[in-house]
């Protein structure tokens, strides 16, 4: 008998869960993609206009490796080649790095040696009384301390991790998404890091650099959200479209007495837009405004490297959300205009909230 009701309880528990992923899919507004093709076709209804041909969301993709791999001046070979044998930390230091796996090292590990090899320098630097080998260890230093903010931006920007948190392929930030505060709690003390090295200090704890990156392998979070700030900007304006059309026609009520299918509209106002489309937007734009200043911050270059012609344009056209051809200042000029057809159009029947008919 006690095995009979294994299989009862695994049926009921599929039907269950079938029936869970049953309401879910069959509900519009529970996905980004869904919820906007459906305001814009109630909208359209509600106001007797046409639905205009929806424009494909169209995204440039995080530039190659290539593009995003600064070059580093490598230290003289004689230099290294003294300091080898020189005795102290730094011998050790640098006989790791030309060893066969020290050759081939990660952005993120060439970023500890070179931390590495400019502390153990200034120690060497400290205990030494010889002038030849004070003014290689100082020449060095200021090779390796001058580098450093290229290597920190390689060891940020040229590995897997980045393309994983930028990828467009994970689909859109969901309608209930979790928050990104540890996203952006790590991508703020990436900017506390590069601070230091931009102000010659370094001084500096790497430790907690990998679980950082780890973090993005399986967030994905800044590509999410840059697919569906693209969504919203481009539905938000088809929706405008749709209400400037209306609000060219006969006034929807005359003398602002309100009509039945004014009372429809609002209906619609507040238990679609207001309740439904509106909360997602400003999720989008929070969580936007959250995490892509500090990735902005990151990709800033001092002095005189320079990055690619196509990591530029990709840093002023995703990343920076004060660029005026950005995708965030797109969305947030989609967003004003959109409210202010609504208000044209609710003005009509005195109904725009916040006023008193």
């Amino acid at each position: 008998m006690i095995a009979l009701r294994f299989p009862m309880l695994s049926i009921k528990c599929v039907f269950v869960l079938a029936l869970v992923f049953l309401l879910t899919s069959c509900d519009p507004f529970s996905q980004p993609e869904s919820m906007m093709d459906e305001y814009l076709v109630r909208l359209a209804r509600v106001l007797e206009q046409d639905l205009p041909a929806p424009a494909a969301p169209v995204l440039t993709k995080l530039p190659d490796k290539k593009e995003r791999t600064l070059s580093i001046p490598e230290i003289d070979v004689n230099m290294l080649e003294f300091l080898s044998f020189y005795g102290c930390e730094l011998q050790v230091v640098v006989a790791e790095r030309n060893s066969i796996l020290g050759r081939v090292m990660l952005p993120i590990n060439r970023l500890r040696y070179e931390v590495r090899f400019i502390e153990s320098a200034k120690q060497c630097l400290a205990t030494t009384d010889d002038k030849k080998t004070t003014h290689i260890l100082q020449q060095a230093i200021a090779k390796k301390s001058a580098v450093l903010p290229a290597v920190f931006w390689n060891a940020i920007w040229s590995t897997e991790e980045i393309e994983q948190l930028m990828t467009y392929s994970k689909g859109y930030l969901p309608v209930d998404a979790n928050s990104i505060n540890t996203i952006r709690t790590g991508l703020q003390a990436l900017v506390d890091i590069k601070k230091q090295i931009d102000n010659k200090k370094f001084d500096i704890n790497l430790d907690h650099l990998g679980t950082i990156q780890q973090q993005w392998l399986y967030s994905h979070v800044a590509g999410k959200l840059l697919k569906s700030a693209q969504l919203l900007t481009l539905r938000l304006n088809e929706a405008t479209r749709i209400i400037d059309k209306r609000l060219i026609q006969k006034p929807l009520c005359y003398k602002q007495r309100v009509t039945p299918q004014a009372e429809i509209l609002r209906s619609f106002f507040f238990n679609i837009y207001i309740a439904k489309v509106q909360p997602y937007l400003a999720s989008v734009s929070q969580q936007g405004e959250s995490i892509f200043p500090l990735l902005d911050k990151l990709a800033v270059l001092q002095g005189e490297n320079v990055a690619s012609d196509e990591f530029q344009h990709y840093q002023r056209t995703y990343l920076d959300t004060q660029s005026s051809f950005g995708i965030w200042q797109k969305l947030q000029t989609a967003i004003q205009l959109h409210t202010k057809s609504w208000q044209h159009l609710l003005e009509q029947c005195g109904m725009r909230p916040g006023v008193n008919s």
